[in-house]
């Protein structure tokens, strides 16, 4: 039977009509078979086509395809023109798929989510500790503006755990830290702060009521003179004391 194209098919199941068995043929023959065709790809294990993307090709451009193209050849050379962008990385942090769409921008107001994410068992009573997140900018060596929120879950009393910072690590001048801020914007017993630590370091801090069952991430947006933070630019030390 022959190959038919969408619009003659579907003219065969109209209401009221009666498919023939050759019309059925040319259904089945209007598709690709992973079974009866030869697939050539240019990627491991890319053996299928999305749906509606097959269309016309040569065998030659087939097999010069980049690495970023999938191909199938069933029946006289036909590929799938769909190009997929190739993934860039996968953040371990958010499980997000972060797809390299030619988008590379990272300039003031871009911002990265879940560069850091945290959890925090502790005793069932502990109300003594504070989380304390280090930056990466001291304030003997950097000017540097930044933007910092923590969003999380606070178990025992639960609280929204939603706190933002923003502060200038300002190395130049007569103080370190200025134009500074520690916002909590929700969570009615949730303290905050931040300081110049004794290794010169920016550390911020929140404490919520209890401790017991904490989670957070980090979100960040470059701001002013700052950088865009990633993934492993920041640590979380969980202590009694109020500075470190």
């Amino acid at each position: 039977m022959a190959e038919k194209s969408r619009e003659e098919l579907k003219g065969y199941f109209q209401p009221h009509l009666r498919p023939t068995g050759n019309q059925f043929e040319d259904l089945i023959d209007s598709f690709v078979s992973r079974l009866d065709d030869d697939f050539v790809s240019t990627l491991p294990d890319a053996t299928t086509t999305q749906k509606g993307i097959v269309e016309q090709a040569t065998l030659t451009e087939v097999q010069a395809a980049t690495d970023d193209t999938r191909f199938v050849t069933p029946k006289g050379a036909k590929r799938a023109a769909e190009t997929f962008a190739p993934v860039q990385s996968i953040n371990g942090q958010t499980g997000n798929v972060v797809l390299n769409l030619g988008n590379t921008d990272t300039g003031r107001g871009s911002s990265n989510e879940g560069i850091l994410k945290y959890y925090h068992g502790g005793a069932y009573n502990e109300s003594d500790k504070y989380f304390h997140i280090k930056l990466p900018y001291k304030s003997d060596v950097d000017n540097k503006m930044y933007y910092i929120q923590a969003l999380g879950y606070s178990y025992k009393t639960a609280e929204v755990i939603d706190v933002t910072w923003v502060g200038y690590c300002y190395a130049s001048g007569s103080t370190n830290l200025i134009n500074t801020n520690a916002h909590v914007d929700k969570g009615a017993t949730i303290t905050a702060g931040q300081y110049i630590g004794s290794d010169n370091h920016i550390y911020l801090w929140f404490k919520p009521e209890y401790t017991y069952v904490v989670t957070f991430k980090i979100d960040t947006i470059r701001v002013g003179n700052g950088t865009l933070l990633q993934e492993g630019d920041l640590e979380v030390i969980v202590s009694t004391e109020l500075e470190l």
